[in-house]
Protein backbone atom coordinates (compact mmCIF):
# COMPACT_ATOMS: atom_id res chain seq x y z
CA UNK A 1 0.00 0.00 0.00
CA UNK A 2 2.92 2.31 0.71
CA UNK A 3 4.33 1.78 -2.79
CA UNK A 4 0.86 2.36 -4.29
CA UNK A 5 0.41 5.56 -2.29
CA UNK A 6 3.77 6.85 -3.44
CA UNK A 7 2.82 6.06 -7.03
CA UNK A 8 -0.48 7.90 -6.68
CA UNK A 9 1.15 11.15 -5.60
CA UNK A 10 4.48 11.02 -7.36
CA UNK A 11 3.62 9.50 -10.74
CA UNK A 12 0.58 11.75 -11.12
CA UNK A 13 2.87 14.72 -10.59
CA UNK A 14 5.56 13.45 -12.96
CA UNK A 15 3.42 12.10 -15.78
CA UNK A 16 0.78 14.85 -15.80
CA UNK A 17 2.17 17.86 -13.95
CA UNK A 18 5.71 17.96 -15.29
CA UNK A 19 4.82 18.19 -19.00
CA UNK A 20 1.92 20.52 -18.19
CA UNK A 21 4.21 22.88 -16.31
CA UNK A 22 6.81 22.95 -19.08
CA UNK A 23 4.46 23.39 -22.02
CA UNK A 24 1.48 25.26 -20.56
CA UNK A 25 2.58 27.06 -17.39
CA UNK A 26 6.09 28.00 -18.52
CA UNK A 27 5.07 28.22 -22.19
CA UNK A 28 8.23 26.54 -23.46
CA UNK A 29 8.65 24.86 -26.82
CA UNK A 30 8.53 21.10 -27.37
CA UNK A 31 12.33 20.77 -27.53
CA UNK A 32 12.56 21.89 -23.89
CA UNK A 33 10.10 19.19 -22.92
CA UNK A 34 12.00 16.63 -25.00
CA UNK A 35 15.28 17.58 -23.33
CA UNK A 36 13.65 17.37 -19.90
CA UNK A 37 12.20 13.92 -20.66
CA UNK A 38 15.64 12.73 -21.78
CA UNK A 39 17.14 13.94 -18.50
CA UNK A 40 14.37 12.21 -16.53
CA UNK A 41 15.11 8.95 -18.38
CA UNK A 42 18.80 9.31 -17.52
CA UNK A 43 17.82 9.90 -13.88
CA UNK A 44 15.84 6.64 -13.85
CA UNK A 45 18.88 4.79 -15.14
CA UNK A 46 21.15 6.54 -12.63
CA UNK A 47 18.73 5.63 -9.84
CA UNK A 48 18.75 2.00 -10.91
CA UNK A 49 22.54 1.94 -10.95
CA UNK A 50 22.62 3.68 -7.56
CA UNK A 51 20.24 1.05 -6.16
CA UNK A 52 22.70 -1.64 -7.18
CA UNK A 53 25.59 0.27 -5.66
CA UNK A 54 23.66 0.88 -2.43
CA UNK A 55 22.67 -2.75 -1.92
CA UNK A 56 25.05 -3.28 1.01
CA UNK A 57 24.53 0.15 2.60
CA UNK A 58 20.85 0.97 2.19
CA UNK A 59 18.84 -1.36 4.37
CA UNK A 60 15.06 -1.52 4.31
CA UNK A 61 14.85 0.38 7.60
CA UNK A 62 16.14 3.44 5.69
CA UNK A 63 13.63 3.26 2.85
CA UNK A 64 11.53 5.83 4.68
CA UNK A 65 14.31 8.36 4.05
CA UNK A 66 14.19 7.64 0.31
CA UNK A 67 10.43 8.12 0.38
CA UNK A 68 10.79 11.37 2.34
CA UNK A 69 13.42 12.53 -0.18
CA UNK A 70 10.81 12.16 -2.93
CA UNK A 71 8.65 14.69 -1.13
CA UNK A 72 11.62 16.97 -0.52
CA UNK A 73 12.32 17.01 -4.28
CA UNK A 74 8.86 18.44 -4.95
CA UNK A 75 9.36 21.36 -2.54
CA UNK A 76 11.87 23.39 -4.63
CA UNK A 77 9.87 22.54 -7.77
CA UNK A 78 6.87 24.29 -6.22
CA UNK A 79 8.74 27.01 -4.32
CA UNK A 80 10.41 28.34 -7.47
CA UNK A 81 6.97 29.37 -8.77
CA UNK A 82 6.64 31.71 -5.79
CA UNK A 83 9.82 33.55 -6.69
CA UNK A 84 10.13 36.38 -9.21
CA UNK A 85 12.67 34.52 -11.37
CA UNK A 86 13.02 34.02 -15.10
CA UNK A 87 11.19 31.18 -16.85
CA UNK A 88 14.49 29.40 -17.55
CA UNK A 89 15.32 29.38 -13.82
CA UNK A 90 11.96 27.75 -13.12
CA UNK A 91 12.63 25.24 -15.87
CA UNK A 92 16.11 24.34 -14.57
CA UNK A 93 14.94 24.00 -10.96
CA UNK A 94 12.02 21.80 -12.01
CA UNK A 95 14.15 19.58 -14.23
CA UNK A 96 16.72 19.13 -11.44
CA UNK A 97 14.01 18.46 -8.83
CA UNK A 98 12.15 15.97 -11.00
CA UNK A 99 15.41 14.20 -11.93
CA UNK A 100 16.12 13.75 -8.21
CA UNK A 101 12.57 12.50 -7.80
CA UNK A 102 12.94 9.98 -10.64
CA UNK A 103 16.22 8.65 -9.25
CA UNK A 104 14.65 8.27 -5.80
CA UNK A 105 11.62 6.48 -7.28
CA UNK A 106 13.92 3.98 -8.99
CA UNK A 107 15.81 3.30 -5.78
CA UNK A 108 12.64 3.02 -3.70
CA UNK A 109 10.88 0.75 -6.20
CA UNK A 110 13.80 -1.66 -6.50
CA UNK A 111 14.28 -1.93 -2.75
CA UNK A 112 10.53 -2.12 -2.01
CA UNK A 113 9.98 -4.99 -4.45
CA UNK A 114 13.00 -6.77 -3.03
CA UNK A 115 11.72 -6.26 0.52
CA UNK A 116 8.28 -7.61 -0.39
CA UNK A 117 9.82 -10.68 -1.99
CA UNK A 118 12.17 -11.31 0.94
CA UNK A 119 9.34 -11.08 3.49
CA UNK A 120 6.90 -13.29 1.57
CA UNK A 121 6.86 -17.06 1.97
CA UNK A 122 8.03 -18.78 -1.21
CA UNK A 123 4.67 -20.41 -1.90
CA UNK A 124 2.91 -17.00 -1.85
CA UNK A 125 5.36 -14.87 -3.86
CA UNK A 126 3.39 -15.12 -7.12
CA UNK A 127 0.12 -14.14 -5.47
CA UNK A 128 1.61 -11.32 -3.40
CA UNK A 129 3.53 -9.84 -6.34
CA UNK A 130 0.42 -10.08 -8.53
CA UNK A 131 -1.59 -8.26 -5.86
CA UNK A 132 1.12 -5.62 -5.45
CA UNK A 133 1.37 -5.06 -9.20
CA UNK A 134 -2.40 -4.86 -9.60
CA UNK A 135 -2.90 -2.33 -6.82
CA UNK A 136 0.01 -0.22 -8.04
CA UNK A 137 -1.18 -0.30 -11.66
CA UNK A 138 -4.72 0.67 -10.65
CA UNK A 139 -3.66 3.52 -8.41
CA UNK A 140 -1.39 5.19 -10.96
CA UNK A 141 -4.12 6.19 -13.47
CA UNK A 142 -6.26 7.47 -10.59
CA UNK A 143 -3.36 9.69 -9.53
CA UNK A 144 -2.91 10.91 -13.09
CA UNK A 145 -6.59 11.82 -13.30
CA UNK A 146 -6.58 13.64 -9.96
CA UNK A 147 -3.42 15.55 -10.80
CA UNK A 148 -4.78 16.41 -14.24
CA UNK A 149 -7.69 18.16 -12.55
CA UNK A 150 -5.45 19.75 -9.92
CA UNK A 151 -2.91 21.15 -12.36
CA UNK A 152 -5.66 22.41 -14.64
CA UNK A 153 -7.51 24.02 -11.75
CA UNK A 154 -4.38 25.63 -10.30
CA UNK A 155 -2.62 26.49 -13.57
CA UNK A 156 -1.79 29.98 -12.33
CA UNK A 157 -0.62 28.66 -8.95
CA UNK A 158 0.98 25.25 -9.55
CA UNK A 159 2.89 25.70 -6.32
CA UNK A 160 -0.45 25.02 -4.58
CA UNK A 161 -0.27 21.49 -6.00
CA UNK A 162 3.47 20.82 -5.71
CA UNK A 163 4.12 22.09 -2.18
CA UNK A 164 1.27 20.20 -0.44
CA UNK A 165 2.08 17.05 -2.44
CA UNK A 166 5.73 17.32 -1.45
CA UNK A 167 4.78 17.86 2.19
CA UNK A 168 2.41 14.86 2.19
CA UNK A 169 4.94 12.52 0.54
CA UNK A 170 7.68 13.70 2.91
CA UNK A 171 5.41 13.21 5.94
CA UNK A 172 4.39 9.73 4.78
CA UNK A 173 8.05 8.89 4.29
CA UNK A 174 8.96 10.00 7.79
CA UNK A 175 5.87 8.33 9.28
CA UNK A 176 6.74 5.04 7.55
CA UNK A 177 10.09 4.82 9.35
CA UNK A 178 8.61 2.66 12.12
CA UNK A 179 7.10 0.27 9.58
CA UNK A 180 10.40 -0.18 7.76
CA UNK A 181 12.30 -0.66 11.05
CA UNK A 182 9.82 -3.38 12.07
CA UNK A 183 10.20 -5.07 8.70
CA UNK A 184 14.00 -4.96 9.01
CA UNK A 185 13.77 -6.32 12.57
CA UNK A 186 11.50 -9.18 11.52
CA UNK A 187 13.84 -10.08 8.69
CA UNK A 188 16.87 -9.95 11.00
CA UNK A 189 15.20 -12.29 13.48
CA UNK A 190 14.57 -14.96 10.83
Amino acid sequence: MLAAGARFFVMGTILVGFPYMIRTVLGLEAQYYGAAESMLAAAVIAGSIAAGALTERLHSDRLSLVLAFMGICLLPAGAVFLLPVHTMAKYVVNVAAFCGLQAAISIFSIFAVSMIQQNTPAHLIGKVMAYTSTVTMCVQPAGQMVYGFLFDGFRENVWMVLLPTGAVVCAVGLWSGGFFRRMQGERSSL
